[in-house]
């Protein structure tokens, strides 16, 4: 089940439409895993607290900081009409409990202008994604102008466009790379110290299996951070 409401975006009554969720793989609430990526980022989900990240500021760390430290298992949506806030948790919260805990050897590597945490086998964790990606589909609105806009459809193949059109995110099954953000956009020139940098401060997670686990994530305002309201109970309580 998921944990107790501890958010107040749970306790509303009424959701705005401009909220967005999303289901997300991330540590649990208090592995170490958790506390190095806050401290890289300068920002906890669980939490919303700041502090001035460790991450280099060529990393440009406040962008994904405004994500949380995450693994995109279903791409940021708003609700469909005719569903709630509630009803979401509770989807969320027996579809976490199925899932349990996922298992993951991590390692930084580049992603084109990016430095992420990786899985060389994603195998167990792309059935996750697929599962997530069915499971929440019917609470998904479709997407609107702007948001088709930002996904950039132009650019997309043929294949790309279907998956945007079914699912709202071109980087959907065959095409999902899991993948951890560590970093904004870095520059061509300061991309190996970065990853440098990463792979240094990572170190001590890398290489062995880390503990996984789903969470639901909601951004209250359009382009404010995302904030975890919603996490797996056992995986949380395993961590403690």
């Amino acid at each position: 089940m998921a944990r107790p409401p501890h958010h107040p975006l749970i306790q509303r009554k009424a959701t705005p439409l401009a909220v967005r969720y999303a289901i997300y793989l991330t540590s649990p609430r208090h592995a170490p895993l958790t506390e190095a990526a806050r401290r890289w980022l300068g920002r906890c989900a669980f939490t919303g607290a700041e502090t001035a990240p460790e991450a280099p500021a060529a990393a440009n760390p406040a962008v994904p900081a405004r994500y949380g430290f995450h693994a995109t298992m279903r791409a940021p949506f708003r609700l469909a009409d005719g569903h709630t806030e509630a009803e979401l948790c509770a989807a969320f919260g027996r579809f976490a409990a199925a899932e349990g805990t996922i298992p993951a050897t991590l390692e930084v590597a580049s992603l084109g202008n990016f430095v992420a945490l990786v899985a060389p086998d994603q195998r167990r964790i792309a059935g996750a994604h697929e599962g997530a990606l069915e499971a929440f589909e019917s609470f998904r609105a479709p997407l609107d102008a702007a948001e088709i806009a930002r996904r950039k459809p132009d650019r997309l193949d043929a294949r790309g466009q279907a998956l945007l059109d079914a699912y709202g995110y071109p980087h959907v099954l065959e095409r999902f790379r899991f993948h951890m953000t560590l970093s904004g956009p870095v520059e061509p020139a300061a991309q190996d110290a970065v990853r440098e940098a990463a792979a240094a401060y990572f170190a001590p997670f890398t290489g062995s299996p880390q503990s996984l686990h789903f969470a639901l994530f909601a951004e209250p305002e359009a382009g404010g951070p995302f904030t975890i309201i919603a996490e797996s109970s056992a995986a949380a309580e395993a961590a403690r």
